[in-house]
């Protein structure tokens, strides 16, 4: 997919383009200074290999910029930017250092991918909670690699958005992961995020489609679009009804029954009034009408592979934005979300890196046929893309 200015374009280790030009908003008051930190302990050329026992890496290929990975940090949050030569600060109280030159004997050394070429360095003091629950072992490579303590709070934020900029990026992270004994060294833990995964993309723009309209703009690449308007029904209970009983007294006793009895009253006088109502509505006569404040629209990503899944467009009106939508003028008006994404028949297949054969190929399918919806959205009703890690994206 091209790339606007303001983007950095997805791409495969060692085979990146050079970087799109990127606007004001990204590099204002930069400070692109060469002068790395002068940190070394013992080091491969000027590299400081003792801070890789006990900090985190985040390596890149040579075609990546500095100003790529500016403009990443910066759609990530508001307080990111340059806090001094080669200090670049993605969180507050979390910042890069680097990037250095990565050569054959460092990469040797700390056992990189061959595509490395450099190595930024994420200066945050450790911050771990509990160990990793063993039902969720095996789900995310980046919570794997601290079986013992997981990281939370800054340590835990600023890993999250490393590997966002890395997945964007075709880069890594070398993590230092648990101690391999108590008072010993770290265990370090390669987490290279796939570029594919990443299906998702949200439309952000200040004009609402009717439901039709949308079906209309769909099923020239999505054929077979049609519209979701009739709410699945919800088998057995629901609302504080379906909350198990040892639920409800934890509730009650975290709460007070006072709390907890209000609520269950104000549901039910909520339900009894919308039967009231629409009892009344029908007793004169008058057509029921249902309120929304959203639609869907689905297609199948392929007729002809029913087991690839389908897609979704859920539209409605954004309760929030993100950082790079805040900036268009029309941001400060209403905005509307016109999010598709991929539903495969497991729905974890959905945020799993790793895939068979069969569920990528469909997951390929689905998001080449995402971007094309995306694009066709986008060129109708205006506004900007944004990916699941919430950067913007050029269709």
């Amino acid at each position: 997919m091209s790339e606007p200015q303001g983007t950095t374009p997805m791409r495969s280790p060692g085979q990146a383009p050079p970087a799109s030009a990127l606007p004001d908003f990204f590099t204002a008051g930069a400070d692109l200074a060469a002068t790395l930190p002068n940190t070394a302990l013992s080091t491969v050329g000027s590299f400081p290999v003792g801070r890789a026992d006990t900090q985190h890496l985040l390596l890149l290929a040579d075609d990546v910029t500095v100003d790529e990975v500016e403009a990443l940090a910066l759609s990530q949050d508001e307080n990111a930017g340059w806090v001094g030569a080669s200090r670049l600060q993605v969180a507050p109280g979390a910042e890069l250092q680097g990037p250095w030159d990565v050569d054959a004997e460092l990469r040797r050394v700390l056992q990189l991918p061959d595509w490395t070429a450099q190595a930024m360095i994420l200066d945050c003091p450790p911050q771990r909670s509990g160990a990793l629950p063993t039902a969720l072992s095996g789900i995310d490579p980046l919570t794997d690699a601290f079986p013992l303590a997981q990281p939370a709070d800054t340590e835990l934020l600023a890993l999250t958005r490393l590997r966002a900029i890395a997945r964007r990026l075709a880069g890594a992270l070398r993590l230092a992961g648990d101690p391999s004994e108590p008072g010993g060294r770290t265990v370090p833990v390669l987490v290279t995020p796939d570029p594919e995964q990443s299906t998702t993309l949200t439309v952000y723009s200040p004009v609402w489609i009717v439901p039709d309209g949308v079906v209309a703009l769909t099923e020239p690449v999505a054929a077979g679009a049609r519209l979701r308007l009739q709410a699945e029904p919800v088998p057995g209970p629901t609302g504080l009804a379906a909350i198990p009983r040892e639920e409800l007294v934890r509730l009650s006793e975290t709460i007070g029954d006072d709390v907890l009895d209000a609520a269950w009253r104000a549901a039910e006088r909520r339900r009894r009034e919308q039967q009231d109502e629409e009892a009344r509505a029908r007793a004169a006569g008058t057509q029921v009408e249902e309120l929304r404040d959203g639609y869907g629209v689905v297609a199948d990503v392929d007729s002809s592979h029913p087991d690839w899944g389908g897609i979704e467009i859920r539209v409605q009106a954004a309760e929030e934005v993100p950082l790079v939508v805040r900036g268009e003028a029309w941001s400060r008006g209403g905005v509307i979300t016109y999010q598709v994404v991929w539903t495969p028949l497991d729905p974890a297949d959905a945020h799993r890196e790793e895939l068979p054969d069969g569920v990528r190929q469909a997951r390929s399918a689905a998001r080449t046929l995402i971007e094309d919806v995306a694009a066709a959205l986008l060129a109708a009703a205006g506004g900007v893309a944004v990916d699941d890690d919430g950067f913007l994206v050029g269709l």
